[in-house]
């Protein structure tokens, strides 16, 4: 199937929407001859493709509740035809193949089965961002927080999303506090006193101390445990401690890289972790500071609950998945996509 062959396949597809947002739609968007006060968004079909690419830009896919709690639209290829929507929409849609995993070199031999799988990720992924930022703007307009003017929909996207040039994104790191007394002292309180909601030990960074070698699980359960405390009340994530409350260091991971100054090395891969896997929206919630414990350094990250919304860890280990967890008593879990939608409406909403 060539690229042309693809796309019309693709038009064909109906993308489906929560129940919970028709809402929105009675809201803001104009059915017919009907206008509402917010009639800058235009038909449905609009403000999904809107609500799509505000999802993409604030980093928030949202898993749609089970069939029954949904409702379908026409088919892609009948939304608004003499404009160039839905040709905007396709092009984001191509543009992130790498993201809903598949290669435009390899579509022309794909078998049957292969090309529905892929055409089914696509839907998917319109959904889910969809429905992520019809949550947003349903949360907006019930906080009596939308901007009511001809440019609304970029003022959404100026206001709640980041548009920078280089140097601005290479100034967008995390920060580093100073160990003072403080800091170390209240370091070790939390160590005394284990794990917990609020606290959380992990013995290295990226090592695995049974192979001695870096291995992705090591650092995707830091990432987890960070994620999870953005999503809850917060909290903090001790590196360089065991379970049992051994003080072990940073030198296990230390001494996987292999430039010379090894905390730059563990920062920068620390940084670029979260760059990756959390998105640069996590830097505000997130603080370093490197204490000296037992004569060694530890490294602690101290996590703020985001306000905002929620945020989502792509798995490494599964092609970049998106999942969504949460603190519970002294451990991170993995919500269902059912379990999501609930937990978001209780703790955002």
């Amino acid at each position: 199937m060539d690229a042309q062959e693809f796309k019309s396949v693709l038009l064909l597809k109906r993308p489906r929407y929560a129940n919970s947002r028709k809402p929105v739609f009675e809201a803001l968007a104009n059915k017919g001859n009907r206008k509402s006060e917010f009639s800058q968004f235009g038909p449905l079909y609009e403000l999904y493709a809107y609500a799509f690419t505000l999802g993409l830009k604030i980093k928030t896919r949202l898993p749609l509740p089970p069939r029954e709690a949904t409702s379908d639209f026409l088919e892609i290829g009948k939304w608004k035809r003499d404009s160039t929507l839905v040709d905007f929409l396709l092009m984001i849609v191509f543009s992130n193949c790498q993201e809903i995993g598949f290669d435009w070199n390899e579509l022309e031999d794909m078998e049957e089965a292969d090309l529905q799988k892929t055409l089914s990720n696509i839907v998917t992924y319109i959904e889910e961002y969809a429905n992520g930022g019809l949550e947003f703007i349903h949360r907006e307009f019930k906080e009596n927080k939308l901007p009511n003017s001809h440019y609304l929909f970029a003022d959404l996207l100026a206001e709640h999303t980041s548009f920078r040039d280089n140097a601005e994104e290479e100034r967008e790191r995390l920060i580093i506090e100073d160990p003072n007394s403080d800091i170390v002292e209240s370091t070790r309180i939390l160590i005394r006193k284990g794990e917990n909601t609020d606290t959380e030990f992990k013995s290295t960074l990226r090592v695995n101390l049974f192979t001695k070698k870096p291995d992705s699980e090591m650092e995707m359960g830091c990432l987890k445990t960070i994620a999870g405390f953005m999503n809850s009340k917060g909290g903090t994530l001790m590196i360089g401690i065991s379970d049992s409350k051994e003080v072990l260091g940073l030198e296990n991971d230390f001494v996987s890289f292999s430039k010379p100054d090894k905390m730059d090395e563990f920062q920068k891969h620390l940084d670029n972790l979260i760059e990756k896997y959390l998105g640069n929206a996590a830097y505000s919630s997130v603080r370093l500071v490197f204490p000296e414990i037992e004569e060694m350094v530890i490294c602690r990250v101290d996590v703020k609950p985001k306000k905002s919304g929620p945020t989502w860890l792509k798995n490494k280990g599964k092609n970049n998945e998106e999942e969504f967890y949460i603190r519970r008593a002294a451990s991170t879990i993995k919500l269902k996509p059912s379990e999501v939608i609930r937990y978001q409406e209780d703790h955002w909403n």
